[in-house]
């Protein structure tokens, strides 16, 4: 096996915490306010990064701030990392795990408060 055959799981990772830092600290476009980075996967040739992002209010504008901010924040990265060569390009999406978190349990407390109620009636 390729001696390097986690090395794009490695680098996700320290992209990952380097871009949670750079958005909470660098980026002061009022829009991007309440975005957490939730995970980082980074393509096996090492060109591209998508930065999976969970934000707590309108997405849409914040997700579009993220998106206008890549090159800088790439810039940034690249600053920060030096022992890489080529910084991966960056792609910010919205993690769905959450909302989809949140969905499920607003459906188990819904069916549990509709046991409840028949349980009393």
């Amino acid at each position: 096996m390729n001696g390097n055959s986690h090395r794009p799981e490695r680098v996700a990772s320290v992209i990952k915490r380097a871009v949670a830092v750079i958005i909470e600290n660098e980026l002061s476009d009022p829009r991007i306010h309440g975005v957490s980075v939730v995970d980082a996967v980074v393509t096996k040739d090492l060109k591209m990064a998508k930065i999976y992002v969970y934000i707590e209010h309108d997405d849409t504008d914040a997700l579009k701030a993220l998106q206008n901010s890549a090159g800088y924040v790439r810039r940034l990265l690249a600053e920060q990392i030096k022992e890489m060569r080529v910084v991966p390009s960056l792609v910010f999406e919205l993690d769905k795990s959450q909302s989809y978190y949140e969905r499920i349990d607003t459906l188990i407390r819904g069916l549990s408060s509709e046991k409840h109620n028949d349980d009393n009636n």
